[in-house]
C-alpha cells in the first residue's frame, strides 16, 4: 500500500510480486483487501496501481496551484508598492514559502505524508511524545527510531521541530526522512527547554550562523531556485550579463550549501566567507575516485 501510495501508477502486479518477493496472486489478493476496506484503486493503460484520490484533496491541490510566473508577477507588485523596505523583505520570503509548498506539494499532498502531519500535529497539541519510525538521518549515515517531543511542526519547510529524548537536545527532523509516527501516552517532560528556531533558506535548522556570497550562471541558478525556492528573494542579478548573486545567512556548518556548490562546481563562485571556501577544499579531499 506504501509503495502505491508514494508511487501512483509506478508499479504493474508483476513488479509489485517482484519487488517484495511475492506472486502475482498474493499480491491480487492484497487489492482484494484494499477494495473490501473501502479503498479505491485504479488501473492505467499499461496495467500499473494507484489509489483513487479523494475529491477534496483534488480541490485542496488546485488551491495550491502556484507557478514561478505568479510568484514573480507579485514579486513584482510588492516592489512598486513598498520598495526596499523591511515589511517588502518579509512577504517576498512568505512568498516564496507559499511557492516551495506548492512545489513540494504534489509529492508530499498524499496520505502518507498527510497522515505524519496529522500525527505530529495532535502529539504537539496533547503534549505527548512520539516516535520517529525508521528515521533516515544524513548526520550519523543510519536509519533508526527517535523518540521526540514535537512542539513545532512546519509541512512548508519539511520540518518538524522537537526534544530529542534520548540526546537530550532539540532536534529537528525532515517529515519526509521517517517512514510513520507512533504515538505513546507518555507525556512531555522537557516542556522548558522547547523554542522554536529559524531555519535558513536551504531548510537548515541552526541558531548559529554566516553570511555568505555566491556568484552564479544561469544553469546554476535555475538549479538553486528549483531545489531552494527559498533562497530566490535572496538572489539578485548582478552587474554582469547572465550571473546572479547570492547573499543571505546559512548555518555555519554550511549543511545544504556544501551539497549544491559541489553539485554546481562549474557555475559558482564562492566569493565569501573564507570558513566557507576552506570547508569545501576539505569536503573535495574526502572525495573517493
Amino acid at each position: 500500500m506504501l509503495a502505491v501510495l508514494e508511487r501512483p501508477y509506478g508499479y504493474t502486479r508483476k513488479e509489485l510480486a517482484s519487488k517484495f518477493n511475492y506472486t502475482k496472486d498474493t499480491i491480487k489478493n492484497d487489492f482484494r483487501v484494499f477494495s473490501n476496506a473501502g479503498l479505491v484503486w485504479q488501473q492505467d493503460d499499461k496495467y500499473r496501481f494507484a489509489f483513487a484520490e479523494e475529491k477534496p484533496l483534488r480541490q485542496l491541490k488546485d488551491l495550491l496551484h502556484f507557478s514561478e510566473e505568479d510568484q514573480l508577477l507579485l514579486m513584482q507588485a510588492i516592489d512598486q508598492i513598498a520598495p526596499n523596505t523591511k515589511r517588502s523583505d518579509i512577504l517576498k520570503r512568505k512568498l516564496a514559502s507559499l511557492y516551495d509548498y506548492h512545489r513540494l506539494g504534489y509529492a508530499y499532498l498524499r496520505r502518507p505524508y498527510l497522515s505524519k502531519i496529522d500525527a505530529l500535529e495532535e502529539a504537539r497539541k496533547e503534549k505527548k511524545r512520539v516516535v520517529l519510525q525508521d528515521y533516515h538521518s544524513t548526520n550519523s549515515n543510519i536509519v533508526n527510531d527517535r523518540l521526540i517531543e514535537p512542539f513545532h511542526v512546519n509541512p512548508a519547510e519539511d520540518i518538524v521541530q522537537a526534544f530529542d529524548v534520548d540526546k537530550k537536545d532539540l532536534r529537528y527532523f525532515r517529515i519526509s526522512r521517517f517512514a510513520r509516527v507512533r504515538a505513546t501516552e507518555e507525556s512531555w517532560q522537557f516542556e522548558h527547554l522547547h523554542r522554536v528556531q529559524p531555519a535558513d533558506p536551504f531548510r537548515i535548522v541552526d541558531t548559529a550562523q554566516e553570511t555568505v556570497h555566491i556568484r552564479l550562471n544561469i544553469g546554476a541558478y535555475n538549479d538553486l531556485i528549483e531545489r531552494f525556492p527559498l533562497c530566490k528573494s535572496y538572489v539578485q542579478p548582478s552587474a554582469e550579463p547572465d550571473v546572479y548573486d547570492l547573499q543571505c545567512k546559512v548555518n555555519k556548518q554550511f549543511i545544504g550549501i556544501t551539497n549544491f556548490l559541489l553539485g554546481n562546481h562549474g557555475g559558482v563562485e564562492v566569493i565569501e566567507p573564507d570558513s566557507l571556501i576552506e570547508h569545501l577544499r576539505e569536503e573535495v579531499k574526502k572525495m573517493k575516485f
